[in-house]
């Protein structure tokens, strides 16, 4: 059967959805011999684990066995760890087959874990399919008090908070699985970790542009102007070529009010600098926008004034979609149907940018019927990336940006991977998806 459910661990959440800093993820497998696997998401934590922890767990206590392999592995609670040492022995080492151990004793277990759990700082997303056996578990979490977590149905959500099991529908999905969805992101993660030449560096990266949520709130006017100069630099150009020329375009075109005031003159001094990027369309939309941008703070104070006077939900796609994005596309130049959702993926809205490689992926693995950017595809990416980030506590941002490391030429130099796999030209030995993928088919 495979995979038929997975857990993944993070920090317990403030107010918003998800779970912050995610690291640690469970996996059902319910074949001949259901079992359990705990791997660790980055090197860190690996250290003490070793790559993943196996236990097989009692079919009657499925989800329960997936809790005491938190409470021993993950927050390593001391009173947990002591008595599954006296219980276990060598197992709590290698693997732990429940069944051939005392009932009695692993009940007693499971009773700490219940007490104890709850005390810890973790947030649990758990996700179960449809032939799981753990779905007609889940009343036990009734017993396990203050544990933060979220149970994703096929069909709902459920969390215990703020009450139990109040009940929350999903966003429209596609037809896809969204097992196939999730496992392929973790697989992908996992796959870039590994290629990254720098471990730390590619963590820090994942957390910087997870903390993206909602960032718009403490952003400045000039942070904010500045973003979208980027934006329309970056739209249609060599990312590489683009990140060496930035310090030079943001001299020139990084201030709205000195750029407001431009002049022709202005624009051929600007086209002289041999550092700069000599194409006219992008510099004259970037001085059309100053202006309106100008307009803009002038009329609300501030430019984040502005956005709230939509009173759109910057996690509410639907609500983005109509309200927002018509209105920078009307008033902004070098803003697009595509580039409209990097422009908000950068201010922290719940969307983010279709990307054509990301747009390539999703129609190699069968997701998309082509890869072009027609507005289906592009609602329908957006849609798949945010049952992604839904599913895994994962800022849509840092879904994104993982994708695109995955999918472009030149990789992620910040994330430390030197180069994509699933490229124009794919590396399809080293693909963790090669075998859902219609090419290697």
């Amino acid at each position: 059967m495979g995979v038929t459910a997975f857990i993944v661990v993070g920090n317990r959440p403030g107010f918003t959805p998800g779970i912050p800093n995610p690291g640690y993820l469970l996996l059902l497998y319910e074949n001949d011999r259901p079992a359990w696997e705990l791997i660790p998401l980055y090197p860190e934590l690996r250290k003490d684990l070793g790559n993943s922890k196996i236990l097989i767990p009692s079919i009657e206590n499925m989800l329960e066995d997936a809790l005491l392999m938190i409470g021993i592995y993950v927050v390593k609670d001391e009173e947990l760890i002591e008595k599954a040492r006296r219980i276990f022995r060598d197992s709590l080492e290698r693997r732990i087959e429940i069944y051939a151990f005392d009932r009695r004793e692993v009940e007693d277990l499971r009773s700490i874990a219940r007490r104890k759990l709850q005390r810890y700082d973790i947030g649990l997303i758990i996700a179960p399919g449809e032939d799981s056996t753990i779905l007609g578990q889940l009343e036990v979490l009734r017993e396990y008090g203050d544990l933060w977590y979220q149970v994703n149905l096929p069909d709902k959500k459920l969390s215990n908070t703020p009450g139990f099991f109040d009940e929350i529908p999903l966003q429209e999905h596609s037809d896809s699985p969204r097992w196939e969805y999730t496992e392929a992101f973790w697989k992908i993660l996992n796959k870039l970790e590994e290629k990254s030449i720098d471990k730390k560096k590619f963590r820090r990266g994942i957390e910087d542009f997870n903390s993206y949520r909602e960032r718009f709130r403490k952003m400045s006017d000039d942070e904010i102007y500045s973003t979208l100069v980027q934006v329309v630099f970056y739209s249609g150009m060599n990312a590489k070529t683009v990140s060496k020329k930035m310090p030079t375009i943001l001299k020139y075109l990084g201030d709205f009010r000195k750029v407001a005031e431009y002049t022709e003159e202005d624009i051929r001094r600007i086209m002289d600098d041999r550092d700069m990027i000599k194409n006219l369309k992008k510099i004259q939309a970037c001085i059309h926008n100053a202006k309106e941008f100008q307009r803009i703070v002038e009329s609300h104070g501030s430019f984040v004034n502005y956005l709230e006077s939509f009173e759109v939900d910057p996690t509410n796609y639907r609500d983005i979609k109509t309200k927002l994005v018509p209105e920078l596309m009307k008033r902004f130049k070098g803003i697009g149907k595509v580039t409209v959702y990097h422009f908000l993926m950068d201010l922290g809205f719940g969307v983010m940018k279709p990307d054509r490689t990301i747009l390539r992926l999703f129609h190699r693995l069968g997701w998309l019927p082509t890869s072009d950017p027609t507005a289906e595809n592009i609602e329908r990416t957006i849609k798949i990336c945010s049952e992604i980030s839904s599913e895994t506590g994962f800022w849509i941002r840092a879904v994104d940006i993982t994708l695109v490391a995955f999918c472009q030429e030149g990789g992620n130099q910040g994330l430390g991977i030197p180069a994509g796999i699933c490229t124009r030209n794919p590396k399809c030995l080293e693909c963790p998806l090669r075998e859902r993928c219609v090419l290697h088919k």
